[in-house]
């Protein structure tokens, strides 16, 4: 068994840009060619480093991979979070419900191959399952915080935005891939975005 140096956490700006390129690198080829059709000799090339300076900063492929698209989902979710949270008061729910699924519709359309993949691996691996249920978790509680709005029904919030959450991926599913032909995505969103506006906001 090959020994290897320990991950290191960069520190200096040349060490976070080497990190960044591989990510970034990484995504791509994930993309372009799914995950198990990539190696880390092909990541390394493609970020202009050696393999030796990837498993200086990933353990593995699987490592990589999580890291990669988490830096995927930050990019296009965390602006959402951060809008949110600044949103002065009280919160116009039905433009965050619609920026929701504009998000994952944008998600699908832009790496559909990618995605999909994820939740295969999800289905076959405990570990990344268990990553990104966390990660979801952490997010998900990012919006319940930032929801604290008076016009907010904070009952069961977290289960609702739970349920925003899976319904902006549902529709951004069927926009990409348009899986029901009978389904006409427009009406299903302005029903899906009527139905959740109601349900957080407090009856007067």
């Amino acid at each position: 068994m090959t020994n290897l140096p320990p991950i290191r956490k960069p520190q200096q700006k040349r060490s976070i840009e080497k990190k960044r390129r591989i990510i970034q690198a990484s995504f791509e080829l994930f993309c372009e060619k799914g995950y198990h059709n990539t190696n880390t000799t092909e990541i390394a090339d493609k970020a202009g480093v050696s393999t030796g300076t990837v498993y200086s900063y990933f353990k593995d492929k699987k490592d990589i991979y999580v890291a990669s698209f988490e830096s995927f989902l930050n990019v296009h979710l965390q602006p959402l979070v951060d809008d949110l949270a600044n949103t002065p008061k009280p919160i116009d729910i039905r433009q965050f419900v619609d920026k929701c699924v504009e998000i994952f519709r944008n998600l699908y359309v832009n790496s559909k191959q990618i995605i999909n993949e994820l939740g295969t691996m999800q289905e076959t691996d405990p570990e990344i399952m268990q990553h990104f249920a966390n990660y979801e978790d952490m997010l998900l509680s990012a919006f319940v915080k930032a929801l604290d709005s008076p016009n907010i029904n904070q009952q069961n919030l977290d289960e609702k935005m739970y349920l925003i959450y899976t319904l902006a991926d549902v529709l951004g599913q069927e926009y990409a891939f348009g899986y029901h032909k009978s389904i006409r995505f427009e009406i299903l969103r302005e029903e899906v975005t009527n139905m959740l506006t109601s349900l957080l906001i407090i009856d007067k």
